[in-house]
């Protein structure tokens, strides 16, 4: 029913593809489901799955293939900040990040408590230049840094700095990449954001004109509970604001705009406060940019990541680009 290859020189993600056009998408979710431990030590042992050519049609489809992988519980994306659209359920559109924007690797919500253990892609429309969903093995990162650099990180940790504004029509219209604490919570009610903030240890304090900021301390490594390697497993390179990062215009504008702290999108710091160094940060995106996969994105293209074993980013991109997102933990 299906056949297995690798599009990449890498050998990730591992490709299942339908071994003819008249296999159905019932076909799929049976195999799925009758041949469960294939597909999740194959997982396991690749980090991507990228399941090509199966009737897989829209964001329902989409569901029932997450729903029979069973990896657990779609969630919602509460406490994120990238810019996206809720399209049903527990699905979202990928990012709405401006397209001429590199966005490099990183598992998906790194930064706080509960992350999702799987993350999946849905390719509803594929950019005609570009915009392939880049990814990186994180085993294979966390080898190839600095050691002082991973000593320092580890024993240090991180301190993620996020900082939310309620309604402004300006940055609404001007600052789409910047959410309200309303789009990152799901709810417009105060006291239901502070439940959450407690439930997902973050420190939370109001600023004036009712914006938000929270903050969380949280490791820079991860041990997968499965497999028991030791991964790279932060956020840092995405919460400094710094010109390798953003690009120098934009850098410029980012500085100029966000001169008053209490507004700047993030920030981050080791857990004692102390600042990391940018010649550190700037190795940590050399060496994801040395590990970047890409690959490109086929109409109904499927793929399935361990959020633990596999970062994954977006490459920019030109023309019409839809990708679908859904996490599970």
């Amino acid at each position: 029913m299906f056949t297995t290859k690798f599009i990449t020189s890498q050998k990730r993600p591992l490709v299942i593809e339908a071994a003819s056009c008249e296999v159905t998408l019932e076909a799929l979710l049976k195999q799925l489901r009758d041949n469960n431990a294939y597909f999740k030590d194959h997982l396991l042992k690749y980090g991507g799955l990228l399941f090509r050519n199966f009737p897989i049609q829209n964001a329902h489809d989409f569901n029932r293939v997450i729903d029979a992988l069973g990896t657990g519980k779609c969630v919602d994306y509460i406490g994120g900040d990238s810019p996206r659209i809720k399209v049903q359920g527990n699905i979202y559109t990928s990012t709405e990040a401006p397209p001429s924007m590199k966005l490099p690797l990183h598992n998906e919500l790194s930064f706080v408590k509960n992350y999702p253990s799987h993350i999946y892609f849905f390719c509803e429309t594929p950019s005609p230049i570009g915009g392939e969903t880049i990814i990186g093995d994180t085993r294979k990162i966390f080898q190839e840094l600095d050691e002082r650099v991973k000593k320092q990180f580890i024993e240090k940790q991180l301190r993620y700095f996020s900082r939310y504004y309620y309604k402004n029509a300006f940055m609404s219209k001007y600052i789409r990449g910047h959410k309200t604490w309303i789009n990152v919570f799901e709810t417009e009610d105060k006291s239901a954001v502070e439940k959450m903030c407690v439930e997902n240890e973050f420190g939370l304090k109001w600023n004036k004109n009712d914006w938000l900021e929270i903050n969380q301390v949280r490791p820079a490594i991860l041990e997968h509970p499965i497999t028991k390697e030791t991964v790279w497993f932060n956020q840092v390179h995405l919460y400094d604001f710094n010109p390798k990062f953003l690009g120098l215009k934009a850098y410029l504008g980012a500085k100029a705009f966000y001169c008053r702290k209490h507004t700047k999108l993030h920030d981050v710091y080791f857990a004692d406060n102390s600042k990391i160094a940018r010649k550190d940060i700037y190795h940590i995106l050399d060496v994801l940019d040395a590990n970047t996969i890409y690959f490109k994105w086929q109409k109904g293209d499927v793929l399935a990541l361990d959020n633990i074993l596999s970062m994954h980013g977006r490459a920019p991109f030109s023309g019409k680009r839809r990708i679908l997102t859904a996490m599970t933990r």
